[in-house]
């Protein structure tokens, strides 16, 4: 994609402006004082040499000299506030940019979850974020850029009026330099692009070493030697990169450094010969001097924030390029919502045929099904079937390739996004417990909610057999739910983190409730009270269960069987007994492990 530097600072001083005006403010003082400073002392020397040259007397010298120093030590004051406001207002930025890309990330797709193209888009766009450096010299460069212009400017004048010549060489000395600055820059970024999946790898690595989730295994196993192996494998690969960055500034600096040399000598011996041949006055060839050093100085300054501009830019175009990435589940063009509190609808799927992106193997094929309002509709088949899929599809986590799902009579495409995700509630095999507190783990509310929610948040867990164990702990329901972050955190066990899910799932009180395979890791017993539990929950509701365990027979209404991404068999659990098919040959193997176990 064509990056757009004028549109991407556009984007980013939108937001400064909208978030932080005082750093405009600041910013217009650091240029200000910066542009000015320069010219303080080599306008002091050139009165200061002239005064000595024509005898001007003491006072005179002491006037100016009083007068360079108030003005010098208020532009030296200026300069330190600005550049300090600058440096914490840039940094602070990372907080909007942060929330923003959070939401982004939130709110995108979850197709693009699993898509590895667009998490290295992710990626790249969290750089910014990651490595605040960046953003505080990007918009330092802006500010260079204006400093080094009005610098010019001004020597610009001065030269013309004395030796124009001069400022043509030191403009193509300066451009020279550029040139050799962009190339080098550009080269990193590429060399820095290559690197990002090996850091990525890298930052997984240490998780194997120190998150909890692997700890077992890698004691267990003595995983030691292999992550520490895996480790410095990847740190290799990345210093070849970072060699690769190394050589390519070596060289870059060499070049420059070289023509500045070459400049300043050519540049001395033209002011020499114009002083003994020329009658060049000390004082002008003072202003001379400094004035064109400084151009150099300012000219390759400009250049320099020009290119760190153009290469930060790259990172910045990352940013926005994710940040402008449009949500295809939320596109709707009439935006139809569900009233909270509303009754359990009906769902019907119509010639429904999916197919995962980039992948034309259809997971689903032709799939005509109705769930009636408050029914519970158990989904089983063997691992492969499209059980899970059936149930992304439900949940518009992707979209259908051909069909339609409806609810209550309307394409779920046309519903309002996050009113129709309000309308369901879940739990999944894999679950997540959030390093927050039980309450908050349950309502997602700030742990300052309320009496009303207080009360709820007992009932369900009296419900769900937790608050006589809530009790024992060091803050009861407001015990935060890891050690990681609080010394007298807890971690709950298996079965009472899945309770814990089942009071999350019925303080939504969604009209629709999915469970996609809550039972997979339970043992027979353990299941058996789950779907006590279960049957409780779905109450006037309409659910939707997955599991390949047909004991979930027991709660349901209708059952469908899938094989191979079609509808082999539905119905009641006594018809498909009495079809003699593939749903009774699976229920007659696990009937005989479940009567051993039990």
């Amino acid at each position: 994609m064509k990056m757009n530097i004028i549109k991407n600072m556009g984007s980013l001083y939108k937001l400064v402006f909208l978030n932080n005006k005082f750093y405009l403010f600041v910013s217009l003082l650091h240029i200000l004082s910066n542009a000015i400073a320069p010219f303080v002392t080599i306008v002091y020397f050139k009165y200061l040499f002239d005064a000595l040259q024509l005898h001007y007397g003491l006072h005179y010298i002491v006037k100016i000299t009083l007068i360079m120093f108030a003005v010098n030590l208020v532009v030296t004051n200026v300069q330190i506030y600005s550049k300090s406001s600058t440096t914490l207002h840039s940094k602070w930025l990372l907080v909007p940019l942060t929330a923003m890309f959070c939401k982004k990330s939130i709110d995108m797709d979850y197709k693009c979850t699993e898509d590895q193209t667009i998490i290295q888009e992710m990626n790249r766009a969290s750089f910014v974020l990651a490595n605040g450096d960046n953003l505080e010299r990007y918009l330092e460069a802006v500010n260079g850029i204006f400093i080094a212009l009005i610098q010019l400017a001004f020597i610009t004048y001065l030269a013309t009026l004395l030796n124009p010549l001069l400022v043509l060489l030191v403009l193509a000395v300066s451009v020279v330099n550029a040139v050799i600055s962009l190339r080098v820059q550009r080269k990193n970024y590429q060399i820095h692009r290559e690197s990002l999946p090996i850091d990525r790898k890298w930052r997984y690595i240490i998780q194997l070493a120190t998150e909890l989730k692997f700890a077992k295994e890698v004691r267990l196993f003595g995983l030691k030697n292999f992550v520490l192996g895996k480790g410095d494998d990847n740190r290799k690969q990345f210093f070849s990169y970072f060699n690769r960055t190394n050589t390519n500034e070596r060289r870059g600096l060499i070049a420059s450094i070289s023509i500045n040399v070459a400049q300043e000598f050519g540049i001395l011996v033209i002011l020499a010969y114009a002083v003994v041949f020329r009658a060049l006055t000390i004082g002008n060839f003072i202003v001379l001097m400094n004035g064109i050093r400084q151009f150099s100085i300012s000219f390759r300054g400009l250049f320099d924030h020009i290119v760190n501009l153009y290469t930060i830019n790259n990172y910045i175009n990352d940013f926005f390029v994710f940040m402008r990435r449009k949500s295809e589940l939320r596109a709707t063009t009439k935006p139809i919502f569900i009233e909270p509190g509303s009754a359990p609808g009906r769902f019907e799927f119509i010639d429904v045929s999916f197919h995962y992106p980039n992948d034309p193997r259809l997971i689903l094929s032709n799939i005509n099904l109705t769930i009636e309002p408050g029914e519970c509709l158990v989904i089983v088949g063997e691992n492969g079937a499209g059980k899970t899929t059936l149930v992304k599809l439900l949940m518009r986590l992707y979209d259908v390739t051909s069909g339609v799902i409806l609810y209550n009579g309307i394409n779920i495409k046309d519903y309002d996004y996050d009113s129709y995700m309000h309308a369901l509630s879940s739990v999944f095999q894999d679950f997540k417990i959030f390093s927050a507190s039980i309450s908050e783990n349950i309502t997602f509310k700030d742990a300052n909610y309320g009496a009303d929610s207080d009360d709820v948040v007992y009932s369900l867990l009296e419900q769900n057999k937790l608050w006589d164990k809530i009790q024992t702990l060091p803050h009861q329901e407001h015990t935060i739910l890891t050690r990681r972050f609080e010394d007298d955190g807890v971690e709950l066990s298996g079965g009472q983190a899945q309770r814990l899910i089942f009071c999350r799932a019925m303080y939504k009180n969604s009209p629709v409730l999915i469970l996609d395979e809550p039972s997979a890791s339970l043992s027979p017993i353990a299941e058996n009270e789950m779907y006590i539990t279960f049957a409780r929950i779905i109450r006037d509701k309409t659910t939707v269960f997955v599991s390949h365990r047909l004991s979930s027979s027991t709660i349901s209404d209708k059952i469908v069987v899938l094989d191979n991404g079609e509808i082999a068999e539905y119905g009641t659990h006594l018809e498909l007994l009495n079809q003699n098919g593939l749903y009774q040959s699976m229920y007659e193997i696990q009937a005989r492990y479940y009567k051993e176990t039990v």
